[in-house]
């Protein structure tokens, strides 16, 4: 026992200062800094990496504190920016859907009154102006929807009054047979 030098136990917990350098020079990338300019960096850790095998060397990113607070800056402002942009068009195609949809409704009415008067033997222009929407309105405007909406709902109170009205009279006419 004598004999045998004492080894020396390597303590894992016990840790020293070392530099590793920021960039392989086997694998060079354009969105790296040359090693020059970057020069070396304390990493703390164990003096031997062979103990938890063969490490790959890795490099530490080092970020200034303005650049990150700039980077969140442009990356906050402009999302708020896309999000308002893409809400209002959001809101512009629903505008443009409701008013096709409301102009089809209103479009048919005005067919189904132009036969209801036929079929009471009314002058064919009565009402006509009651119902002609004014066209100093963009066609696209929150307005235009407004009005639309509006006549097309009275113009489809006067279609069904018209057919109500038609109905009584075909109704109890017997001298048609």
């Amino acid at each position: 026992r004598s004999l045998k030098a004492p080894k020396k136990r390597s303590n894992p917990g016990s840790q020293r200062r070392r530099l590793i350098p920021a960039l392989s020079l086997d694998t060079p990338s354009p969105a790296r800094k040359p090693a020059s300019s970057s020069g070396v960096r304390w990493v703390d850790g164990p003096l031997r990496s062979t103990q938890r095998g063969l490490v790959e060397p890795f490099e530490i990113k080092v970020y200034e504190i303005d650049d990150v607070e700039r980077l969140q800056r442009r990356r906050g402002g402009g999302s708020k920016e896309v999000t308002g942009f893409n809400a209002k068009l959001k809101i512009l195609e629903h505008r443009q859907q409701r008013i096709a949809e409301v102009r089809a409704k209103y479009e048919w009415l005005m067919k189904e009154l132009e036969v209801t008067k036929q079929y009471l033997m009314l002058d064919p222009n009565k009402w006509l102006s009651e119902f002609d929407l004014e066209q100093v309105l963009e066609l696209d405007s929150l307005e235009y929807l407004e009005a639309l909406e509006c006549v097309t709902e009275r113009l489809e109170s006067r279609v069904n009054f018209c057919k109500a009205h038609l109905m009584m009279i075909t109704c109890f006419d017997i001298t048609s047979r």
